[in-house]
């Protein structure tokens, strides 16, 4: 079987191995040395890549106690099967291991137990910069129990030696001697041994520096050494894309093509911040680019922005695998598009950690007011969470291309979703949605019905009063919850009807058949609309009240009087 030929889904021959999961076990070999680089043992991302390699290993062990790999500059194999491969240097397992002389390696049944100490030893010898640590050294020195390994010494690799001869090097050596001294060619000056090298010829003070020079020096290679390559790399890069030469400028938007995500998964926010905001300058300049290139940008950005990359990067940093500055998170999130609003507002209803909260709201409000026609078509979206959230900003932010949106949320499947369109209309004060609010007087959600009563009542909607009253009157109104009755109550008051008067004095101080009342509760639901009333009659009926025997009522006249006093300046 060829590496073109075979099955992921067989068995190496000879090995007894399955070729996807032993191929998807150096696959996360690779991925658990990157977290050994980047993060703390402690951090959760780091233990879950390792228990994740140590997992991968033990799935094998059923199939083979143990298994060797052989090891080529750009891949591995086992049994001529390629298992891995890695063209970039930088990045691949192949190479490193390759560079320092490692032929084969053989994995045995309990490694599982020994992935710390090998993945210390990896990433050591990437990063190494001695002699001393050089991969068969470290791996000399952490001992690992169940691992073998065959190398090649580098210096001897590829080197001829030559035959041995028919004498030995002192009878060669002797031989010339003789044949030269008989023929003349050795004079009693050349049979002394001259000294051909002295100290003098290794005089350091020819070639030293002085103390100035070595301190200038030393300033110099740390100056080079702190200095911001990635960053004088990413300037150098908008400098010729700013030049008009489209088959170069899509090279380098080919380039930011690869860099944005790269920094993104890797937590460097700003270089991706720097990266955003000088393409959206270049975007909007409309100089410096053709066609072609302007709509390379703009997909960039939009990629940048999408719900999908939104979503991954605030997994990471619930997570913990990201954690910038929150000025560093706040300049980046300033720069996304309107395409990552729904991401930004689910998460921002649902994050947990009270740092990353008012970052996220912050992020979502400035988008926004940048898009408020995106705003307005998230009314639209699938995500019940998502619609409520939009209709709670649209209020906050006074949209008022959102009312038609709006109204038909008034009648959506949700109850959070009616009731975050019923506050957002209440917000624009929008007369158009008043209509429709009386529906949702009878909806099926208490607090829906609440909030669309209070709406009513503070928009002064005066067609609303039949529907109010209607609801007052009926017997579902003396089963509901206290704050529903006052809701209904006191909006009924505030809309103020001709006829708003005689119900509530009615329902408050007269006595029915045998010198019968209402229940206390109704009573002082009606004493708090008569309050909202605000008129001369109202007052007196109130005070009639005052010294009504049950003390539910006459703690609601009290309550409503003042109302009145305090509206009306004081008392009189």
């Amino acid at each position: 079987m060829t590496d073109g030929q075979e099955n992921d889904n067989s068995l190496i021959e000879g090995a007894n191995l399955p070729i996807a999961q032993t191929k998807e076990l150096f696959v996360t070999m690779g991925k658990a040395l990157r977290a050994f680089q980047l993060y703390d043992e402690n951090n959760p991302v780091y233990q879950r890549f390792v228990q994740a390699l140590s997992s991968a290993f033990v799935g094998l062990w059923p199939e083979s106690e143990s298994f060797t790999i052989a090891v080529e500059e750009e891949r591995l194999t086992v049994e001529g099967i390629e298992v891995y491969r890695n063209p970039s240097r930088s990045e691949s397992l192949s190479f490193l291991l390759y560079k320092d002389g490692l032929r084969t390696l053989t994995f045995m049944t309990g490694l599982e137990a020994e992935i710390e100490p090998l993945l210390k030893v990896l990433n050591t010898a990437r990063h190494a910069r001695s002699d001393g640590d050089d991969l068969l050294t470290l791996l000399w020195e952490a001992d690992l129990t169940c691992l073998r390994y065959r190398y090649v010494d580098l210096l001897a690799e590829g080197v001829e030696l030559p035959e041995p001869g028919a004498g030995s090097t002192q009878e060669v050596l002797e031989g010339a001697l003789e044949d030269a001294a008989a023929e003349g060619q050795l004079s009693e000056k050349q049979e002394e041994s001259p000294q051909s090298v002295s100290k003098d010829d290794f005089n350091p003070t020819l070639y030293a520096l002085d103390p100035a020079e070595m301190e200038r020096l030393k300033q110099e290679v740390k100056k080079e050494q702190e200095r911001d390559t990635r960053g004088a790399v990413i300037d150098a890069l908008f400098d010729r894309l700013e030049e008009p030469n489209p088959p170069r400028q899509n090279e380098i938007l080919d380039i930011f093509r690869v860099l944005l995500p790269a920094f993104l998964s890797r937590g460097e926010l700003t270089a991706a911040t720097v990266t955003l905001t000088e393409l959206r300058r270049l975007e909007g300049s409309g100089s410096h680019f053709e066609a072609d290139q302007r709509n390379q940008v703009t997909t960039l950005l939009n990629q940048a922005s999408s719900h999908e990359t939104v979503q991954e990067l605030v997994r990471a940093l619930e997570d913990g695998a990201l954690d910038p500055t929150p000025a560093e998170l706040g300049a980046f999130l300033a720069n996304l598009r309107s395409g990552a609003l729904g991401a930004l507002l689910k998460a921002s209803e649902n994050v947990e950690s009270r740092e990353l909260q008012p970052i996220l709201r912050e992020a979502v409000v400035n988008i926004a007011e940048r898009n408020e026609m995106a705003l307005v078509g998230l009314l639209a979206n699938d995500d019940p969470q998502i619609v409520a959230a939009a209709a709670r900003l649209v209020g906050q932010n006074k949209v008022g291309g959102a009312i038609d949106g709006l109204v038909e949320l008034l009648y959506h499947g949700e109850a959070p979703v009616r009731l975050a369109a019923v506050q957002a209309a209440l917000a624009l004060r929008a007369s158009t949605a008043a209509g429709p609010l009386q529906n949702v007087l009878l909806d099926s959600d208490p607090e829906v019905r609440v909030a669309a009563a209070r709406a009513l009542g503070e928009l002064r909607y005066g067609p609303a009063a039949a529907r109010l009253r209607q609801v007052i009157e009926s017997k579902e109104i003396r089963n509901s919850d206290i704050t529903e009755r006052i809701a209904m109550f006191e909006a009924y008051g505030a809309i103020g009807s001709p006829d708003a008067f005689g119900l509530l004095d009615k329902l408050l101080n007269s006595k029915g058949f045998l010198g019968r009342r209402e229940a206390p509760e109704i009573r002082a639901c009606a004493a708090l609309a008569l309050g909202k009333l605000k008129t001369p009659q109202s007052r007196e009926s109130l005070i009639r009240a005052s010294k009504d025997d049950d003390p539910v009522v006459r703690s609601a006249v009290g309550r409503a009087i003042r109302g009145q006093q305090d509206a009306e300046g004081g008392p009189r």
